[in-house]
């Protein structure tokens, strides 16, 4: 059950890595002078604020620009992916479990990670049109917050969520061998 999601994960990841050469992006992030500003904008769980952002942005030159865009398109489909391999797996634990609670236990925590996801993504991608078009001046601040905000949400959810599949493999197992 948690073989699934793991897989999908990251797989899903490799590819759209591999596709977009996400290496080379690394790269260029490296040679920043502070180390919170290498991290990827997708992966703050503190979010970001639209300096945060240029400065993210202005580090690349336009072969990783072209594979950020590369990246961020494709991640407007890895959350259905993910999404639904996680709620596949709570659904089969909660069904092996004897469907002790409510069923939207599992499918609010799912589906709150991958509208934050897509929100997120959704909103980086139209900033980062801005940004290639007429640099940090076109950020949209209130935007870069949403975006922010959505990219801690769907964090959050998502290892709450992860957290949570493990809870009901782990009752799963003990429902087994106490079965036994």
């Amino acid at each position: 059950m948690l073989t699934l999601p793991i897989v999908v994960f990251l797989t899903g990841a490799l590819i759209m890595s591999e596709m977009c050469d996400r290496g080379y992006v690394t790269q260029k992030l490296l040679q920043l002078p502070d180390p919170k500003d290498r991290k990827p904008l997708n992966q703050r769980l503190r979010g970001y604020d639209a300096d945060k952002v240029n400065r993210y942005w202005g580090a690349l030159d336009e072969t990783a620009l072209r594979s950020e865009q590369c990246f961020l398109e494709l991640d407007l489909v890895f959350p259905f992916l993910y999404g639904a391999a996680l709620f596949t797996s709570l659904l089969m634990a909660w069904v092996t479990l004897g469907r002790p609670f409510h069923p939207l236990w599992i499918t609010v925590p799912v589906v709150v990670t991958v509208l934050a996801d897509l929100t997120e993504n959704l909103i980086q991608l139209g900033q980062f049109g801005r940004y290639i078009e007429a640099s940090e001046a076109s950020l949209q601040i209130g935007w870069i917050q949403v975006a922010s905000t959505a990219t801690v949400l769907k964090l959050l959810f998502f290892v709450g969520t992860v957290l949570f599949l493990v809870g009901l493999v782990i009752g799963v197992i003990v429902h087994a061998v106490k079965s036994a």
